[in-house]
């Protein structure tokens, strides 16, 4: 049995020994190891050539995003399974063993994942061991992310079927894939936590406020699948989501814009956003930075469901 590990990197070259190192760890044979460098301009290329000279390496003409990077090396994939880790993430031993076995002994699951540890930049660590819900594909409506992008096991058919991420999601282009698979396979998630995710800065805010945008246009009508409530709580939940991530960049007149727009869709799911409008005030105000370090301090914890 083949399996495919699709690592998409850019500007890693700190770190990406780290990930490279925990695929060696899982002692499996039959890997292929496809790499799609984004346009880096460090040295990712020289680092991953000494450390493993057999990964198959291709490199993009300019920079992308997640999306196109993994649709490139996906391309390539012949795997009968098709592994997930991102180039600052990290596989813990027996990771890649555990999920095979469950799918040979499951073979009405199509998607395998795990529970991770966040690995926080203040060198805290917060653990989340997975869990399966009644109804995955409502639950992928408000999730924060299917415990990241570095956790999954899948079937090569789930790709032939569900075809490859959106590119025009620089950001949440791993949550709408994954919830594209729940609509037409099952999804399990071992309890066990499997793998670390290591903790980023907020994503670029012009490519937040896009992504939520077309996120929220292209998947209004599957949220209405569960009742104009439901939809109406989850349209909020993604704009102060958003609005959480342009606070932190500074921008707190889009951010405002952005959460207003999260409290107007369902005013009572989570009355703590109105206090962010006066404290952006003060910030506006004043020149200070106390709503981006009060968020700051919320880094490493879930976002409101």
């Amino acid at each position: 049995m083949l399996i495919s590990v699709i690592i998409p990197t850019y500007n890693r070259a700190h770190c990406i020994g780290r990930a490279l190192a925990s695929v060696k760890q899982q002692g499996i044979e039959g890997l292929e190891v496809i790499i799609c460098d984004d346009a880096s301009t460090d040295n990712t290329l020289a680092i991953v050539k000494a450390l493993m000279p057999s990964v198959r390496f291709i490199k993009l003409g300019f920079n992308q995003g997640a999306a196109a990077a993994r649709n490139s090396a996906l391309k390539l994939a012949q795997g009968d399974l098709i592994a997930f880790l991102d180039s600052d993430d990290e596989w813990l031993p027996g990771k890649l063993e555990k999920q095979i076995a469950f799918l040979c002994e499951h073979p009405e699951v199509g998607l395998c994942g795990s529970g991770h540890i966040l690995a926080c930049k203040d060198g805290s660590r917060v653990e989340f061991s997975g869990k399966n819900p009644l109804d995955w594909r409502r639950s992928l409506h408000g999730a924060q992310s299917f415990h990241g992008a570095s956790t999954p096991l899948m079937r090569r058919e789930v790709l032939e079927k569900v075809g490859f991420l959106d590119e025009k999601l620089r950001v949440l282009e791993d949550w709408d894939w994954m919830l594209r698979i729940s609509r037409e396979f099952r999804i399990h998630v071992l309890p066990e936590m499997l793998t670390i995710i290591h903790e980023n800065n907020p994503s670029n805010p012009d490519h937040t406020m896009r992504s939520t945008e077309y996120f929220l246009c292209k998947h209004r009508e599957e949220f209405l699948h569960y009742g104009e409530a439901h939809a109406r709580r989850m349209i909020s939940q993604h704009y102060e989501n958003a609005a959480r991530n342009l606070y932190r960049h500074n921008r707190a007149g889009e951010g405002s814009r952005m959460l207003w727009k999260s409290v107007a869709n369902a005013p009572l799911r989570n009355p703590a956003c109105l206090a962010a409008f006066p404290l952006a005030g003060i910030d506006s105000i004043l020149g200070s930075k106390f709503l981006p370090k009060v968020l700051a301090r919320r880094n490493c914890l879930p976002l409101s469901r």
